[in-house]
């Protein structure tokens, strides 16, 4: 009898794990650069509440992001940093859903505390005698990047400081560029400056929204994504009220709030 009741665990135990197994998936996303802190945060939510469910990021630049997809990378959702790049997927045929925004997000100059430049100077703290190299992300293919020069160019300032511009190729580079010392100051996503490590290390000054187009950040989902129900159950998970307090944490302003 004991035999058998053991017998009976291991099946039912068995069955168990093969109906989870089946229940779980796994999803592939690229992430915009500026999602680092955030995304990381909202995944870990996700995985939690779907025991099995696994989701597969890698974080980089919108552009470079677009043209991997374009040349057949097999990620199921992309998350930009600039809705133009999912409607650009769209229009091509290599997405399956309509670009949706999951947030706008907004730019910062960032600089270390123990540089001793004073950001809260705004956009003059450019001209700090202790600023020799000023970091943005890459504005070919880096959103973020073309706001910061849009930024220098709304206050007239570009033409005198864009010797000292030193590119990164993503914003997540460019933050580390001003942390490590390569550059002195520079144009970060707000949500990074918020990051537990970033606000540690240094100082932010937010710059006004009317200093530059407004940073509609948009996802799509992609052809892979067509036969992945964990791609559909992460979708619904990034707009849950969950997912919007992290976005919330990290500085991002959400659609229609």
């Amino acid at each position: 009898m004991k035999k058998f009741t053991t017998m009976l665990l291991v099946i039912v135990l068995t069955a168990v794990s093969l109906a989870t197994s089946a229940l779980a998936g796994e999803v592939s996303i690229t992430a915009a650069a500026d999602l680092q802190y955030a995304m990381k945060d909202i995944i870990a939510a996700f995985e939690a509440r779907n025991p099995g469910d696994k989701v597969n990021v890698v974080f980089g630049s919108s552009g470079k992001a677009l043209s991997q997809i374009e040349n057949g990378a097999p990620y199921d959702i992309f998350f930009s940093a600039d809705i133009g790049y999912p409607q650009k997927l769209k229009k091509s045929g290599a997405a399956i859903s309509e670009p949706k925004p999951y947030a706008i997000g907004r730019i910062v100059l960032w600089a270390t505390k123990r540089s001793g430049i004073d950001v809260n100077k705004g956009i003059n703290a450019l001209f700090d005698p202790k600023v020799k190299k000023i970091a943005i992300a890459n504005p070919l293919h880096a959103p973020y990047g073309r706001i910061a020069q849009e930024v220098m160019e709304h206050y007239k300032v570009y033409d005198k400081v864009k010797s000292k511009v030193v590119l990164g190729e993503n914003i997540q580079q460019t933050a580390q560029f001003i942390q490590s010392g390569a550059a002195d100051i520079g144009f970060v996503a707000y949500s990074l400056a918020l990051s537990q490590t970033m606000s540690k290390e240094g100082n932010y000054f937010l710059l006004p929204a009317t200093a530059h187009k407004e940073i509609i950040q948009g996802y799509v989902l992609l052809k892979p994504a067509a036969k992945n129900a964990t791609a559909a159950k992460f979708e619904k998970f990034t707009a849950s009220s969950e997912a919007r307090t992290i976005f919330k944490r990290y500085g991002f302003v959400l659609p229609n709030e």
